[in-house]
């Protein structure tokens, strides 16, 4: 009778080890299943930051590419500020030489009374040539000359001389 009653006790256990493993199946099943639905949920979160990203990546470029214009806009106007801060203190030299009996001519100063004689010369002839438009247009109207027929004769003369 022992041994009828340990099988059966035996038996018992079987079917209990086997009810706790179908039982511990079932919670992995749904703790996989509760995983999985974690992991999509995820996947998702990411897919949609990756499309927000994708969408913003035009308008930064464009930002970019405004931000570079606008850095080479500001990076030519001080350039020209720093001209012109040369050109006044070359023409600043000057008047202070000129000025100041006890300040001797230096090499900065030699180099702008250069510039700044350059710069007469070339107002100079610019006056000069203006002053010569002038004459011509008064000379052109005083006399009514007629501009059209003098090019028609230089195209005509031209013509001529090619035949």
């Amino acid at each position: 009778m022992l041994k009828l009653f340990r099988r059966k006790k035996k038996e018992e256990e079987v079917v209990e080890k086997e009810e706790e493993e179908e039982v511990e199946e079932s919670e992995v099943e749904a703790e996989s299943g509760e995983s999985k639905e974690e992991d999509e949920d995820i996947i998702m979160k990411i897919n949609e930051r990756l499309n927000e990203i994708e969408n913003r990546l035009p308008r930064i470029d464009i930002s970019i590419s405004n931000l570079k214009k606008e850095i080479d806009g500001l990076k030519d106007n001080i350039q020209k500020l720093e001209e012109s801060l040369k050109d006044m203190m070359a023409l600043y030299e000057v008047v202070s030489a000129q000025i100041n009996p006890f300040v001797g001519q230096s090499k900065v100063t030699a180099i702008s009374v250069e510039r700044l004689n350059e710069m007469e010369k070339k107002v100079n002839s610019m006056e000069d040539i203006i002053r010569d438009i002038r004459l011509d247009l008064r000379f052109l109207f005083r006399n009514m000359v007629n501009v059209r027929e003098i090019v028609n004769e230089v195209i005509y003369e031209e013509v001529i001389s090619l035949e």
